[in-house]
C-alpha cells in the first residue's frame, strides 16, 4: 500500500510538473477579440496603481562618469555595398495607406524589427542589423526608380535593432547599441554620411530616438542599473552630456515629441506597469508617473496634435491603449483594443491630422490593424495578411501614406504599403 500511494503521488507530480518557458511559445490566458470586455474587473485592475519599486533608489547605479566612458571595442570599418543580389523592384503609386495583403518583400537577413523614418514628401528610410551585426540601410526616393535596388552596408558592430530619426529634411541620425553596450551614432547630412561616433553609455537595451526641431535631436537608453538615461544634441552646441532620468526599465523606452521643448518618454518597469516622464518646457522634465497596467513587452506611443496616445500589449494579449491630452493635462482611462499578440512583442501606433492607426503582429504571424477617424476606432481588427516574426514598425509620411515594416523568420524585411 505505501508503494502504492508513493507511485500514485509521483505520477501526480510529473504529470502536474510546470512546462518551462523556453521550450515552445508563451502561453497566456484566453484572449477576446473584441473592442472592449464585460468584465469590468479588468479595466480596475490596470487603472489601479500598485506598490513598486520604481522609483526606489538601486545599489548599482551608474555615476555620469562610468556611463559616459566605458571601455570601447566598436567596428568603425568604412561601408561597403553589399554583394548579394536583390530582389525585382516592386514600385507601386503611393497614393494611400497599407493595404491588406499588399506586401513587398525587400530581402534582407536581419535579426530585429526594422527601424524607419522620413524627413518629407517622398522619401522613407529603412534600417536593420543584418546577421554580420553591421547596419544595413535602403531608402525610397520617389522618382520612376523609387527603391535604391540594394542594401547599403552603413557598417558598425550593433547588438540591438538601430533607431533613427530625422530633424530636417536631408539630416537624419541613427543609434544602435554596440556590441560593447555603448551607444553608437551615425549622422547623415549635406547629402553623405559621416562615421560612427562612440556616445558612451552601458545599455541593456535598444535606444530610442526623436527630433523637436530642425536643430535638435535626443536619444534614449535603459541602462545595466535598468535606470533611464538620455543625451540631447543641439546644432549649435553639440551634444551634451548624458543625463540620468532615474527608474527602473524592464526593456527599451519609447520617445515621442509633439513639438520644440515637448518630449514624453514611455517605459515598461520592472513592476511591470507604464511609466511616463514628460518634458514640456524644452529644459525641465517632470517627474516619473505611473500609468498602471500590466505590460508584456516595451511600449509604444505617437504624438499628434500636442497630445500624445500609448500604445501597450498586455499580460492578456490584447492590446490596450491611453492618451494625454495636452488642453488639460490629464490622462484619460486605459482602453481595452482587443487583439491577439505574438508573445514578447509589442504593438505600434501612428498618427496624422484626425486620423490614428494601430498594429499588431498576432501569434499566426499576421499583421492586424485597427483604424480611428476622429476619435471613432472601427469595431473589429483588420487581418491584413503578411507573415511577421517581430513588432511592426509603422510609418507616417507624406500627408496620410502608411507603410508598415516588420521582420520574418527567414530575416527578410517586409513592406505592407
Amino acid at each position: 500500500m505505501i508503494y502504492y500511494i508513493l507511485f500514485l503521488t509521483l505520477s501526480y507530480l510529473v504529470l502536474s510538473f510546470p512546462s518551462s518557458d523556453l521550450i515552445g511559445p508563451r502561453s497566456r490566458p484566453t484572449r477576446f477579440l473584441i473592442h472592449s470586455r464585460s468584465n469590468a474587473e479588468d479595466i480596475d485592475y490596470w487603472n489601479t496603481l500598485r506598490p513598486d519599486t520604481f522609483l526606489s533608489k538601486r545599489s548599482n547605479v551608474h555615476s555620469i562618469e562610468f556611463f559616459a566612458n566605458p571601455p570601447s571595442s566598436f567596428d568603425t570599418r568604412s561601408p561597403h555595398p553589399v554583394s548579394s543580389p536583390a530582389l525585382p523592384l516592386v514600385a507601386p503609386k503611393q497614393t494611400k495607406r497599407a493595404t491588406a495583403g499588399q506586401w513587398e518583400n525587400m530581402s534582407g537577413s536581419g535579426m530585429y524589427h526594422p527601424a524607419v523614418t522620413s524627413w518629407g514628401p517622398n522619401r522613407q528610410d529603412v534600417y536593420y542589423m543584418h546577421r554580420d551585426r553591421k547596419c544595413r540601410h535602403k531608402y525610397y526616393r520617389g522618382d520612376s526608380s523609387p527603391w535604391i535596388p540594394d542594401w547599403d552596408d552603413l557598417g558598425g558592430s550593433l547588438d540591438s535593432a538601430p533607431s533613427c530619426c530625422s530633424r530636417r529634411s536631408g539630416y537624419m541620425h541613427l543609434f544602435c547599441k554596440g556590441t560593447d553596450y555603448q551607444i553608437w551614432h551615425r549622422p547623415y547630412g549635406g547629402g553623405g554620411w559621416g562615421s560612427w561616433q562612440p556616445m558612451g553609455g552601458n545599455c541593456k537595451h535598444y535606444p530610442s530616438s526623436c527630433s523637436w526641431g530642425g536643430r535638435h535631436a535626443s536619444v534614449y537608453t535603459s541602462s545595466s542599473d535598468n535606470q533611464l538615461w538620455g543625451i540631447r544634441y543641439d546644432e549649435n552646441s553639440g551634444w551634451g552630456s548624458w543625463q540620468n532620468m532615474g527608474g527602473s526599465l524592464a526593456g527599451a523606452p519609447k520617445s515621442v515629441t509633439w513639438g520644440e521643448g515637448h518630449t514624453g518618454v514611455v517605459v515598461r518597469g520592472t513592476d511591470g506597469q507604464a511609466w511616463v516622464m514628460q518634458m514640456t518646457n524644452g529644459n525641465t522634465w517632470g517627474s516619473w508617473t505611473s500609468l498602471g497596467g500590466s505590460l508584456d513587452s516595451e511600449p509604444s506611443a505617437v504624438a499628434w496634435n500636442g497630445n500624445m496616445t500609448v500604445a501597450v500589449a498586455g499580460t492578456d494579449g490584447a492590446v490596450w491603449m491611453r492618451t494625454y491630452t495636452n488642453s488639460t493635462g490629464n490622462w484619460g482611462g486605459w482602453m481595452n483594443m482587443g487583439g491577439d499578440v505574438r508573445p514578447g512583442t509589442s504593438p505600434d501606433v501612428v498618427a496624422w491630422s484626425s486620423q490614428m492607426e494601430v498594429y499588431y503582429t498576432g501569434s499566426d504571424g499576421s499583421l492586424y490593424r485597427k483604424k480611428a477617424t476622429n476619435g471613432q476606432w472601427m469595431a473589429s481588427w483588420e487581418n491584413m495578411g503578411g507573415s511577421v516574426a517581430t513588432k511592426p514598425s509603422g510609418l507616417a509620411w507624406d500627408n496620410g501614406k502608411v507603410d508598415v515594416y516588420g521582420m520574418a523568420s527567414d530575416g527578410s524585411t517586409r513592406r505592407c504599403y
